[in-house]
């Protein structure tokens, strides 16, 4: 009985794979992905040409 289960177990590793694809890491967005993301995000809502935000005092600026 044990060869039907061990068939089972090499089938069901090739078929789900261990673990799942991961993505590539990326740096950091450039200031013009930034100001291009922000306008979308502006367009999206129904608000362009809103200015971004300014970081606060005492945080860093991206």
């Amino acid at each position: 009985m044990s060869a039907p289960a061990n068939r089972i177990v090499v089938l069901m590793a090739e078929l789900i794979p261990a673990r799942p694809e991961t993505t590539p890491v990326r740096g950091p967005w450039t200031k013009a992905e930034q100001d291009a993301h922000w306008n979308a995000l502006c367009d999206a809502v129904g608000t362009p040409g809103t200015p971004r935000p300014q970081p606060k005092a005492g945080r860093q600026a991206a």
